[in-house]
């Protein structure tokens, strides 16, 4: 086996900002229609991770009609001089998302602690206490929350789209980090289709279009040691 039992989580807040790339940039903020893998991905390690493991999504079910609105903002240019700027949220969003973990196999220094029972109990702990960190719904001001479902409620509870097959075209899938410091950031872009109220996710690396962002820096972890082996140090 090489990868965990499947886990079924509700994600809901009353308004969403899953900003699309070609709107970061500028002071015009304007949301997808639905959640990015890489948002849902985000919201899961908010919910439970550890560097042993890697959250997977697999699916995601639309359970509320898409709906938004626009909202005049305040913010300050360079100059300090204020700026108003129109943000598109999405408003009283619902997922249901199906997704498991895998192994991390770049941290081979904690191959001890991969004990498949021991986080899948960790992970439905972290479930039903509502996730151990702040959940976001793409940006800091729509908070969110985290429940945990059975696979029968995932199954079976009535979705605003369970007959309806929708396509929203290209959009962002996820980021593909390097695995060493300075490495190339690329950026996946895959078609995002919807069928029967659900969307399945390609893996952010097989999607048909990668985009190059930026060296990404960050502090390489250290081997990690048993405790015997600090106690011999010592």
């Amino acid at each position: 086996m090489n990868q965990s039992i499947y886990f079924y989580a509700k994600v809901y807040g009353p308004k969403a900002l899953i900003t699309t790339p070609e709107s970061k940039p500028g002071g015009e903020k304007h949301s997808y229609d639905v959640p990015t893998q890489e948002m849902l991905r985000g919201i899961l390690d908010a919910n439970y991770f550890k560097p042993v493991l890697t959250n997977v999504v697999d699916e995601v079910r639309i359970m509320n009609k898409i709906e938004s609105y626009t909202q005049g903002t305040r913010l300050l240019l360079k100059n300090y001089d204020p700026d108003l700027s129109a943000y598109t949220y999405l408003t009283n969003v619902c997922y249901y998302v199906k997704f498991h973990f895998e192994w991390n196999e770049n941290r081979e220094d904690l191959k001890n602690d991969r004990n498949f029972k021991k986080h899948e109990a960790i992970t439905e702990r972290s479930l039903k206490r509502g996730g151990r960190r702040p959940i976001f719904l793409g940006v800091s001001e729509c908070m969110g929350y985290i429940e945990a479902l059975t696979e029968d409620q995932y199954k079976k509870d009535p979705g605003f789209y369970d007959q309806t097959d929708r396509g929203f075209g290209l959009m962002f899938n996820g980021f593909i980090y390097p695995q060493e410091p300075g490495g190339l950031l690329q950026a996946g872009f895959a078609p995002i289709n919807m069928k029967k109220g659900r969307i399945s996710y390609i893996r952010p690396e097989d999607s048909p279009i990668i985009n190059q962002v930026s060296n990404y820096t960050f502090k390489k972890a250290k081997i990690t040691k048993a405790v015997e082996e600090e106690l011999e140090d010592y």
